[in-house]
């Protein structure tokens, strides 16, 4: 579809057909500025709601549902992170893992 050096935009080609009836979204490629503006509201609040997500999408240029979805995703990194570090933390202590 593209040759090295082209983009295509994201536009031209939204959806990719996986099965009769079924589209496929193409995955959202964030700039470096838009992901490190996402992740200083992150540090701010961890959810983002109502007005606060229509204006920063606005001023991202990306639609509410994809910041909705980046927050989501971020929340499960950042869950998965906060359960990696207690885990370590209990390990050093000699604790080892809790067994379920």
């Amino acid at each position: 579809l593209s040759r090295p050096g082209f983009l295509i935009s994201k536009c031209c080609f939204p959806l990719f057909k996986a099965k009769p009836g079924k589209a496929k979204r193409v995955r959202t490629i964030f700039s470096s500025e838009q992901l490190a503006r996402l992740e200083q509201e992150f540090s701010r609040q961890q959810y983002l709601v109502g007005q606060e997500r229509c204006l920063l999408a606005s001023s991202l240029h990306l639609t509410e549902e994809q910041v909705k979805v980046w927050f989501q995703n971020r929340r499960i990194k950042w869950r998965k992170q906060s359960l990696e570090q207690q885990q370590a933390k209990l390990a050093k202590m000699g604790l080892g893992t809790p067994q379920r």
